[in-house]
C-alpha cells in the first residue's frame, strides 16, 4: 500500500508559507506533520471481524413479467 503524505496537501504548504515568519510555530507544526503522518500509515491490527449474517436477497417478484390484458 502506497504511503499516505500530508505534506502534499495544497493546504499544508500554504499554512507553512504563513508560519514562516513564526520559527517557534513553524517547527511546532512540522512536528504535528510527522506525528499525522506516521499514524495515517500504521497499519492497524484487526482482533477480530464481526460475523455479518449471511441473508439471501428475495428474488422472487409480485409480477410475473407478463403483461395482462
Amino acid at each position: 500500500m502506497e504511503q499516505l503524505d500530508l505534506c502534499n496537501v495544497i493546504e499544508i504548504k500554504k499554512i507553512r508559507e504563513v508560519l514562516i515568519h513564526h520559527p517557534d510555530l513553524l517547527s511546532m507544526f512540522e512536528l504535528l506533520i510527522l506525528v499525522c503522518n506516521k499514524r495515517i500509515n500504521e497499519e492497524k491490527v484487526v482482533r477480530r471481524m464481526p460475523i455479518e449474517p449471511n441473508e439471501e436477497p428475495d428474488l422472487e417478484s409480485d409480477s410475473s413479467g407478463e403483461v395482462s390484458d
